[in-house]
């Protein structure tokens, strides 16, 4: 496609304009100049996505996540686990705040208040927001945004697992979480890693749809690169990255899980048992391996975590 989109975001004033890349559910996909990332066109308004997630979200578009989350609880908390140990070598001694934007069902924070971390959350989501309240952790049933900050602090740490994607106003909020991090402070993002080099291969020879295109639940396409750039704009600097497993080696290996959950599942239970063994035997090979998948800039998600100022890139 090369027609060229230029509209203006009421809520923000922003201009966003660039060429339209891809189409899906009715909404255009640009290759924003302004953001320096993939988006929709339209954006959404604010109140038609809080009705989206505050209602409906776990309801109507993942009915079985709690069921599953619990199915595979033993492999989130190996992972969890490991994501606090990556922030406790990082930071300083004696620090341990974080503060979790979309913290869904509330098991990263039950984690970290298991070791000793002071923990918060904020869930748009009722019904995941009361699910972590029984779990024993706090969570805010509220959206974060700029009316938050200051309210509660600073922290040592602010955390957001796949949770850019949703936002209309990604930047906005990233500013807004940089504003409640301690000088010394973490910033970690987590989001599909879209158009990676899989993918890209998918599509161009193996004759696959962009299958990772999910408006208006997805607005936003990071990846590797321009997170970074993103992240920049506010002075800070990454010094760990991450991929996860990527899945399209399932893909490129003859198993097609799109639109198969069954299909999807068990794929998902091989690389389940893949990291639990290594979590359990050589956790540091299986970080190193995430990290190999980073500087090829594999993997279905990034994992980036950032601190203020020039610092040097993974230093391990």
């Amino acid at each position: 496609m090369s027609e060229k989109l230029k509209f203006i975001y009421p809520p923000t004033g922003v201009t966003h304009k660039g060429p339209v890349i891809d189409s899906a559910n009715g909404y255009e996909i640009i290759e924003c100049e302004q953001c320096g990332f993939k988006h929709v066109a339209p954006i959404p308004t604010p109140e038609e996505l809080n009705v989206l997630y505050r209602d409906k979200y776990y309801l109507d578009e993942k009915p079985d996540y709690f069921k599953e989350v619990e199915e595979d609880l033993e492999w989130w908390k190996a992972t969890y686990v490991n994501y606090y140990k990556i922030f406790e070598r990082l930071l300083k001694d004696g620090a341990k705040s974080l503060l979790e934007i979309g913290s869904g069902p509330g098991y990263f924070l039950k984690c970290g208040q298991e070791r000793g971390w002071k923990v918060l959350g904020f869930e748009p989501s009722t019904l995941a927001c009361d699910y972590s309240k029984r779990l024993g952790v706090s969570a805010v049933n509220e959206p974060f945004d700029k009316g938050q900050v200051g309210k509660h602090g600073k922290f040592d740490v602010v955390y957001m697992n796949t949770v850019l994607e949703h936002l209309p106003d990604p930047l906005g909020t990233l500013k807004c979480a940089t504003e409640v991090l301690k000088p010394e402070g973490l910033l970690c993002i987590m989001s599909p890693n879209d158009y990676n080099p899989l993918q890209d291969i998918l599509r161009r020879n193996l004759d696959f749809k962009p299958y990772w295109l999910a408006p208006p639940q997805h607005l936003n396409y990071f990846d590797f690169k321009s997170i970074e750039k993103a992240i920049t704009r506010f002075g800070f600097r990454i010094v760990e990255s991450l991929g996860t497993f990527p899945m399209e080696f399932f893909l490129l290996g003859g198993k097609n899980y799109i639109g198969d959950n069954k299909v999807g599942r068990s794929c998902h239970f091989l690389r389940k048992e893949f990291e639990q063994n290594l979590y359990k035997y050589s956790p540091e090979q299986l970080t190193d391996f995430f990290r190999f998948l980073a500087s090829k800039e594999f993997g279905r998600e990034f994992v980036v975590i950032a601190k203020r100022g020039s610092v040097p890139k993974n230093p391990h």
